[in-house]
């Protein structure tokens, strides 16, 4: 005769896997905090550079044309906001611009020390200067900075119109970066 008395394999191991799926996910549950740090970008101020430079000789650029320099600046308005109990300590930021063909080109925003020097080459853009978003600064929980970033890229004014995208990275340490779409914001046009 048969002994019945145990549980069936699959019963013990079924059991097993509901025990291990509740502990992990009541785990998680207790102990997730959503993300650390929101933000987004407020407005954009583009300021398309072209130039037609020459030197007077017949000698000029590629077959004796001017030689051609186009760049973009654009003012990135941010707000940045701790959401966790912790310090976050900013890093680094930088935009990426993907451009028409797919291609995209990163810059670092301009440094404390260059941000004022961008005003003072182009007063274009006076009426437009934010206080910077300053690097290597610690946001207190809870706390929200508005500020604004510079970048810099060698691409036209049809290039950037064409553009397939343009995002805003923040840098943190130890945290994940905070990726601010730039679609919606407002875009003025500085000519």
């Amino acid at each position: 005769m048969e002994d019945r008395s145990g549980l069936n394999p699959a019963i013990a191991v079924l059991i097993a896997i509901i025990l291990v799926g509740a502990v992990v996910g009541g785990y998680i549950w207790v102990t997730w905090r959503g993300p650390v740090h929101s933000g987004q970008v407020v407005s954009m101020t583009v300021y398309p550079i072209h130039r037609e430079l020459s030197t007077g000789s017949a000698l000029g650029g590629v077959d004796g044309g001017p030689n051609v320099y186009d760049e973009t600046i654009v003012l990135a308005d941010v707000k940045i906001k701790s959401t966790t109990k912790l310090p976050l300590f900013l890093q680094d930021m930088w935009g990426d611009l993907t451009l028409h063909n797919g291609t995209t080109q990163r810059d670092l925003a301009a440094s404390q020390a260059d941000f004022g020097k961008v005003f003072v080459a182009y007063p274009k853009l006076v009426a437009a200067e934010e206080t910077p978003v300053p690097r290597n600064v610690t946001l207190a929980p809870g706390q929200e900075i508005d500020g604004q970033m510079i970048f810099h890229f060698p691409v036209s004014k049809q290039d950037w119109d064409a553009r397939q995208s343009f995002v805003v990275t923040v840098e943190f340490t130890n945290q994940k970066p905070l990726v601010l779409e730039t679609a919606a914001a407002a875009t003025t046009t500085v000519e």
